[in-house]
């Protein structure tokens, strides 16, 4: 894109001095411009590349796509992957998903808090704290027969 920009402004600043056209031609015509264009370009092409890098045409948005599905697919790797610490979250939680992120982004402070605390198990849950040292009773206040925890109250 840079360089037909480039190709553009050069054109431009030849057409504010001289009467500038582009016409097509159509090829093998004999036509001695268009004869003398094909064997510059003929040259050109075994010559080393000039110009801007990458010299490969892709576009910048195929890359940006290519990129945002490489990271979605680590993204979603770590998520399931062994060594992942997010076991709570990933109880509630099936993978990366775009309207869960769009919601949660929209939460105040207070509800991202209590959010955060049922995913992370890091809340004032009777679990938690019993884990923590800090209550002997890890059952739950409501039911009083399984733990009290954010899968329990979910």
């Amino acid at each position: 894109m840079y360089l037909v920009r480039q190709c553009q402004q050069a054109l431009n600043d030849i057409s504010t001095r001289h009467a500038v056209g582009l016409y097509w031609v159509p090829g093998h015509a004999g036509v001695k411009g268009n004869e003398i264009a094909d064997k510059l370009s003929r040259s050109g092409s075994v010559q080393r590349f000039v110009g801007p890098e990458p010299f490969l045409g892709v576009c910048r948005q195929n890359i940006r796509r290519k990129m945002k599905h490489w990271m979605e697919k680590q993204h979603l790797a770590l998520w399931r992957g062994p060594c992942s610490t997010q076991r709570q979250a990933r109880e509630l939680i099936c993978g990366p998903n775009l309207a869960t992120r769009a919601r949660l982004l929209s939460f105040i402070r207070t509800q991202s808090r209590v959010v955060i605390g049922l995913l992370t198990g890091h809340n004032t849950l009777r679990r938690h704290l019993y884990v923590m040292g800090l209550s002997n009773n890890p059952t739950c206040r409501k039911c009083d027969t399984a733990e009290e925890t954010s899968v329990h109250i979910l």
